[in-house]
């Protein structure tokens, strides 16, 4: 038994890790929380392994080598659990690495045969980014490194059907992309590789993508570039706002919200009965005069950064609202922008708002493979 080949795109959002693996129908979605857990006390083995993923990870990419922590879902249920935080950068935190090799981890043993001492060997073509102030400042370079050059082991403890396992990783080759670049090789690109959207193609446009942490506003030019002069970032995203209406619907109501992405599911509840609303005490209780003054001033925020940088390049034709936050402040931004410019908007429905920079991670992991001339499928094969 060889060692397996895997292809696997990750983007490390700061509300959760979405990843491709093998190809573009295979994929993962993992709240980006995690919590210290030296062992757990179970009555009822969880049912599904992304219920319960508690897992140990030795590698030289963190700055504590040897880690044993529940991620995700489980993570959630424990009340010092660590979501992201604006001032720390991406590619210098732990919880970035964690989330990535848990989510390659998962894809090992699920995808994969373990070799004949039990361990599950796997030489991963990873396509990742960061976020534009990171690449700015030549972050991508050590991010890379320490993925690339790093000794990576990950053991499962007790997480349901993989509990045991140990999956040693080997990165082949790094690619680490610019995150609002990447939106842009979505919208221009098909699953296939050919062109879509060519009335993209040849104009400037804004591609404003409102993490939870920051917000990349990437402006690419008519020759399908960054431009690196205007292109700008801030240290700001919906996650505080989100933890801003966490705390005061608990001061109001003491009921405590789990996490950022609980509260994300009540915002944007299809079902108007649920939209805006808790259940406290068995009574459905409104909380939209909490949550539309937090959304609004953030919108506002990123309202006057859209501005700022369409006053810097008045050729700019439309601007792609993008990532997590924009699905939040869409009715705050449409809004905003009908009382002012009226400037031409676009939305993309709120599965691509979570998805598209994964799958262009994907894309271009795909045609970095094809350009190296390494067909995957047979890189797979001869290695089973």
């Amino acid at each position: 038994m060889g060692q397996a080949y895997r292809a696997l795109s990750v983007d490390i959002g700061n509300d959760a890790v979405k990843a491709y693996f093998g190809d573009l129908n295979n994929k993962l979605y993992i709240p980006n929380v995690i919590v210290d857990l030296e062992d757990r006390a179970i009555i009822d083995m969880e049912k599904k392994p992304l219920d319960a993923i508690h897992v140990e990870i030795t590698s030289t990419a963190l700055k504590t080598t040897k880690r044993k922590v529940a991620v995700g879902k489980l993570a959630t249920k424990y009340p010092n659990n660590d979501e992201l935080t604006p001032d720390v950068d991406k590619s210098d935190s732990d919880q970035p690495i964690i989330l990535l090799l848990t989510a390659a981890g998962l894809d090992a043993v699920e995808n994969t045969e373990p070799d004949e001492d039990g361990i599950y060997q796997v030489n991963y073509y990873l396509s990742t980014g960061l976020p534009l102030d990171e690449s700015k400042r030549n972050k991508n370079k050590e991010f890379r490194k320490k993925i690339k050059g790093g000794q990576h082991q990950l053991t499962f403890l007790k997480t349901p059907e993989h509990e045991g396992k140990t999956v040693r990783f080997n990165f082949e080759q790094v690619i680490v992309n610019t995150e609002g670049f990447a939106a842009y090789i979505d919208l221009t690109t098909n699953d296939d590789g050919s062109t879509k959207n060519e009335d993209l193609l040849g104009k400037t446009i804004m591609i404003n993508d409102i993490g939870g942490l920051s917000t990349d506003t990437a402006i690419i030019t008519k020759g399908a570039e960054v431009d690196n002069e205007y292109s700008d970032g801030i240290k700001k995203g919906v996650s505080t706002t989100l933890d801003n209406i966490i705390r005061k619907v608990y001061n109001e109501y003491k009921y405590s919200i789990k996490s950022r992405r609980d509260l994300v599911e009540i915002i944007t509840n299809d079902n108007p009965e649920e939209q805006y609303h808790i259940w406290v005490n068995g009574n459905r209780v409104s909380i939209k005069h909490i949550i539309d003054p937090e959304l609004y001033s953030l919108a506002r925020e990123e309202y006057k950064l859209i501005k700022e940088i369409w006053r810097n390049v008045p050729d700019t034709r439309l601007a792609y609202q993008i990532g997590g936050g924009a699905v939040v402040l869409r009715e705050a931004l449409n809004k905003l922008n009908a009382e002012d410019k009226n400037y031409p908007f676009r939305f993309v429905s709120a599965d691509d708002s979570i998805w598209m920079i994964a799958r262009a991670y994907f894309k271009i992991l795909m045609l970095y493979l094809q350009k190296k001339g390494i067909d995957f499928k047979e890189a797979a094969a001869s290695a089973e």
